[in-house]
């Protein structure tokens, strides 16, 4: 796998986990609610549970509860949403301690340090999908700021390396998130690159003959943040006549201004509805601005689907240009270029859906990958 010049190798564990293991190592996972993060957390937990060499106990954590004491505080957004995640992940704190633990953001560490120490220290895996580092270069397009600078960046740095402290090891999604912890000096050895993968039962080409059927190119976007995924961009390209050769279907729960050919769907993660907007989707289009990962891109490469994607982040991990679709800047004039591309070579779009299918089976097997995770947790305990 590689990305910027530099190359990791897939997740993998080192060495064989204990056979002899005298009961199920007792593993606790702690998941974040928000967006991607809650499908990788469900996709584990469902995993761990027919696991028999884990006996594992979950928590989710929301980071947010609306009115609540907390989230009136007079501080910033931020800071009130890390104290909630505090308060919850604490009450979640098991008796007895597990032997191991996985946590999907390093912000969820923090009651874990102050009560794993000493000999009671326990193996930690960080799972994350990009670092404070990367939060801070996209502060504009995630959080409508200007990036922090001066003591308030020194003293969040400090806080991020502190969270990192207690961790054995670290997965994070992508290529492009190992470098940025390797750029802050964690050992290459403690950075194993396994990415979110899918249900490759669930996500799959429907059945020959469902897709090109309409008169039009059926587009797909999925995503609740529109203007940073590049919905906004779709939108607009629709308006400036794309709508000719093409129609819009839009999974989101923002609101969106109407225009000609665009349909605003309501779906929840991996349901029947979602699943059957892919299906009868000819391409997946998702130029975002800013974009950590994009487990949706994943889904719709399972499924079959070419998709347009921007540059940013890890989406060239995912997306192949020109042979799994197409790698666009995030502008109006690059996302009409590419939809035209694909519906003057509409023929083609079914072979670069079967070469879409082929990574995701390679890469993004979610069964295959969850392992490697629960095999580097039994890695982190024998080695304890």
């Amino acid at each position: 796998m590689t990305r910027s010049g530099s190359t990791w190798e897939r997740g993998t564990a080192t060495h064989a986990p204990s056979a002899d293991r005298a009961r199920p190592l007792r593993t606790l996972f702690m998941g974040s609610g928000y967006a991607g993060h809650r499908v990788r957390f469900e996709n584990l937990r469902r995993h761990a549970a027919s696991d028999p060499r884990h006996d594992s106990r979950y928590g989710l954590i929301s980071g947010w509860r609306t009115g609540g004491l907390v989230e009136r505080l007079p501080v910033p957004e931020g800071i009130r949403g890390r104290l909630r995640a505090l308060q919850e992940s604490s009450r979640l704190l098991p008796v007895p301690p597990p032997d191991a633990i996985w946590l999907s953001s390093s912000h969820l560490a923090a009651p874990f340090l102050s009560w794993n120490v000493g000999p009671w220290r326990r193996p930690m895996v960080i799972d994350l999908d990009w670092t404070r580092e990367q939060q801070e270069l996209w502060a504009p397009d995630y959080y409508g700021r200007e990036p922090h600078r001066g003591v308030r960046r020194v003293a969040g740095d400090a806080l991020e390396r502190w969270l990192w402290s207690g961790a054995t090891y670290f997965t994070p999604w992508s290529a492009w998130a190992a470098d940025s912890l390797a750029r802050q000096g964690v050992p290459r050895e403690r950075i194993r690159v396994i990415p979110p993968g899918v249900d490759l039962g669930q996500w799959r080409p429907p059945p020959a003959g469902t897709r090109g059927r309409s008169e039009k190119l059926q587009l797909l976007f999925v995503g609740h943040d529109v203007e940073r995924k590049g919905g906004d961009l779709l939108v607009d390209a629709m308006r400036r006549g794309l709508d000719e050769i093409a129609d819009l279907h839009m999974v989101t729960g923002a609101d969106v201004p109407a225009a000609p050919g665009v349909t605003v769907h309501r779906a929840t993660p991996n349901s029947g509805t979602l699943r059957g907007l892919f299906d009868r989707a000819d391409l997946f289009v998702m130029p975002s601005r800013a974009e950590c990962f994009g487990i949706a891109l994943v889904e719709a490469m399972a499924s079959g689907l070419p998709a347009i994607a921007g540059t940013s982040g890890a989406m060239p991990e995912i997306v192949e240009d020109g042979r799994t679709g197409w790698l666009v800047e995030p502008t109006i004039g690059e996302v009409t270029r590419a939809v035209r591309q694909a519906w003057s070579d509409r023929a083609s779009l079914s072979a670069r859906g079967a070469e879409a299918r082929q990574v995701a089976e390679d890469r993004f097997d979610g069964a295959r990958n969850d392992a490697l995770v629960l095999d580097l947790l039994l890695e982190a305990a024998d080695r304890r």
